[in-house]
């Protein structure tokens, strides 16, 4: 049963974390696009293309749960309780990142219509600034950590994990999805990086 477990975590580890970068790259970009526009937030969330950039950046954020764990499960042994403790903060700011993601995509459209001066940054928003603090840094910190995991363990190239690693550090930042775009980029190399160490799951004893 669980070599069945690990083959099937084994087949959806590249495709799962191939989209996850790929929908992050195009959230990110069209994210920087729509800041070059100069026009308000709670303009900006009216926008079919903040629609699609907010859905690509949840479903990025949701597919890289999926990638997180095939990861993990592929190289469990290899980078330790390090690589376990990085992936267990990198799997909680992933599921924090999702639901502001969920916000974004669902709740802004409609406060940037009822309280725009809440998104344009006129009024202080309290505990949601808070909120928004603790989901990117959580996140952010936990990327950086599985990076550099990887990097210890010499289980994949070193580029994708220094991008992991500086995605990671960018994304702290809760005012721009361009730390998505560089940590999409990184999963894209990593999907297709090869496994410099023969796959080892979880050891019980």
């Amino acid at each position: 049963m669980s070599e069945v477990l690990v083959k099937r975590f084994e087949g959806v580890a590249k495709p799962a974390t191939l989209a996850a970068g790929t929908v992050f790259i195009v959230g990110g970009v069209l994210d920087q696009v729509l800041r070059l526009t100069g026009d308000p937030a709670s303009s900006i969330v009216q926008t079919p293309l903040y629609a699609v950039r907010s859905v690509a950046l949840l479903g990025g954020a949701l597919l890289l749960i999926l990638a997180l764990v095939s990861i993990y499960e592929r190289h469990a042994r290899n980078i330790g309780p390090f690589g376990f403790s990085a992936a267990i903060v990198a799997g909680t700011g992933t599921i924090l990142i999702s639901g502001l993601f969920w916000a974004e995509a669902f709740l802004y459209p409609t406060l940037g219509r009822v309280t725009p001066e809440l998104l344009d940054g006129s009024v202080r928003p309290g505990s949601s600034a808070f909120g928004l603090l603790l989901s990117a840094a959580v996140f952010g910190v936990g990327w950086i950590l599985l990076g550099i995991a990887m990097l210890r363990a010499r289980v994949y190239r070193v580029l994708p994990a220094v991008l992991l690693v500086l995605g990671g550090a960018v994304s702290v930042l809760p005012s721009t999805a361009i730390g998505q775009a560089v940590l999409g980029v990184g999963l894209v190399l990593l999907a297709f990086s090869p496994t410099y160490r023969k796959h080892e799951g979880p050891q019980r004893s």
